[in-house]
């Protein structure tokens, strides 16, 4: 694949042929009372990241395994949310993925967050 296919000028969004083509709810902007994501969706996107969540040794290795697939973890409305890096569009809760912030912090303890963006950043390598 050559460069000019990896990066879409027009849009100025990286393409990747693993990539699924974006759906609606991607570039829209929801009002409070609508759902983020419609349930196909969701469980797809659960199916798809459940694991990485579930693998994760430690908040270094979840952030950097999400950020491979182009998301990041931020706290919004004191809920810890999925955001997507190539649409910057903020999805949904990680909640509503059955990824429960207690059970995370449990497991891997507390995370560090940047103020004020409320994105969650890795000790290690303060990505």
């Amino acid at each position: 694949m050559t460069s000019a296919n990896l990066h879409n000028e027009a849009s100025g969004q990286l393409n990747r042929q693993d990539q699924p083509p974006p759906t609606l709810w991607t570039s829209q902007i929801r009002g409070r009372a609508e759902s983020a994501l419609d349930c196909e969706t969701a469980v797809s996107l659960a199916c798809h990241l459940n694991p990485i969540f579930e693998m994760a040794e430690d908040w270094a290795v979840l952030i950097q395994s999400l950020k491979k697939q182009y998301f990041s973890l931020v706290f919004k409305e004191g809920q810890l949310t999925l955001f997507n890096e190539v649409t910057g569009t903020n999805l949904c809760t990680c909640a509503s993925l059955g990824i429960e912030f207690a059970t995370l912090k449990d497991r891997l303890g507390k995370p560090s967050v940047r103020a004020p963006s409320g994105r969650l950043i890795s000790k290690k390598c303060q990505s």
